[in-house]
């Protein structure tokens, strides 16, 4: 691992950790960052972020949540960064029975005088900025279509957001008055890192230059705001794209999974 990434990762984890999520209370615990669904949202899976376990009491620590959780009756994500303590924290929480998730990597990319290239759309495809709640259901109809499940569950979410619309900005492409692509970027108060989130474009108009243009404007809507650098969890179709717009990997991330029914099992 290079001084650099290193670095970026220590400055967003000091930016991002005591952030509030919406829907969630932020518990900061000495070794983690724990984040509780509330209200409608009671049900949804809880959080857990930026480990930094003590050096010989890892699996106390860990089977600790396990047992919070369980008490509650509640599933939850422990969201892992190979950068995280201990680095071998995935494997750790694997031999406690935790599932893991499709891997991503965590990207950055430098805003310092980010200026993209006009990049011209195939005929019949536009790029436009949702600013409505109704118009929400577009960005949804994408992600359920890639992603084969129900996303609806993000749409109050994204309402919230729009109620303050410094905090996001959200883009769909349609071709001949059809969503085909989405993306959208979190504009978090009191960081330097903006996050992009959703960028996902339908299997049929893959391969066109969409997911790079919808990249192109969200990075242009990105610049004039004064945050240093964009973050992302890339999936593995989205990596080499980004790679060749100018990100940097950083580390691999993992999405583990507990569930209580699954400690009821056991």
């Amino acid at each position: 691992m290079n001084p650099e990434s290193q670095q970026l990762f220590e400055a967003y984890v000091h930016d991002q950790q005591d952030l509030p999520l919406l829907g969630y209370t932020l518990e900061a615990l000495p070794h983690l960052r724990r984040h509780i669904p509330l209200g409608a949202a009671a049900d949804n899976e809880a959080l857990l972020c930026f480990a930094r376990l003590s050096p010989g009491e890892e699996l106390a620590q860990i089977q600790a949540q396990i047992d919070f959780f369980q008490a509650r009756g509640q599933d939850f994500e422990w969201k892992v960064y190979a950068l995280d303590q201990p680095t071998d924290l995935k494997q750790m929480l694997e031999s406690q029975g935790f599932q893991a998730g499709d891997p991503e990597v965590f990207m950055t990319y430098s805003l310092r005088g980010a200026c993209r290239p006009t990049r011209a759309l195939p005929a019949g495809i536009e790029i436009r900025r949702i600013e409505q709640p109704e118009q929400l259901g577009d960005i949804l109809l994408v992600q359920a279509q890639i992603w084969g499940r129900d996303f609806e569950w993000l749409r109050a979410k994204l309402t919230s957001s729009l109620e303050q619309p410094e905090s996001i900005s959200l883009f769909c492409a349609y071709a001949e008055g059809q969503a085909i692509a989405s993306g959208w970027t979190d504009y978090p108060v009191g960081s330097r890192f903006a996050e992009l989130h959703g960028g996902a474009v339908l299997p049929a108009w893959r391969g066109r230059g969409v997911f790079s243009a919808l990249l192109d404007v969200r990075i242009s809507d990105a610049a004039p705001r004064g945050y240093e650098w964009l973050a992302v969890d890339a999936a593995p179709m989205s990596r080499p794209i980004l790679l060749a717009q100018g990100f940097t990997p950083i580390c691999m991330t993992w999405p583990m999974r507990w569930t209580h029914t699954q400690a009821c099992a056991e």
